[in-house]
């Protein structure tokens, strides 16, 4: 949520972020054609329908194909620090993938 933030602060303020999310739109891009042009083995991050967690949407490893996303990958075993995160977040994430259904659904 605060990525574009970090990026400037760590600039010191001299720039935006917006050339780190168009190269990471590009990169993700290219990766995507490359796997429906027959490249085997293509696994980017993306937000995805899975169950994963208890969330409907999750971000996630995901294996691309010729038919694009293939599989959700799992984000393997987590330390106890990191589960408490995740146990954090997740009320809140399920919370605005509500909000946007229930727009969706207007």
């Amino acid at each position: 949520q605060f990525g574009g933030d970090e990026v400037v602060q760590a600039k010191a303020g001299a720039g935006s972020a917006t050339l780190s999310m168009a190269y990471a739109g590009y990169m993700f891009t290219e990766n995507i054609l490359k796997a429906m042009d027959g490249q085997s083995d293509i696994v980017q991050c993306a937000y995805v329908e899975s169950d994963l967690t208890d969330a409907q949407y999750f971000a996630s490893p995901c294996r691309f194909g010729v038919n694009g996303m293939e599989e959700v990958l799992g984000y393997g075993e987590l330390t106890p620090y990191e589960q408490a995160w995740l146990d954090k977040l997740l009320p809140e994430l399920k919370n605005q993938i509500q909000k946007g259904v229930d727009f969706v659904n207007k």
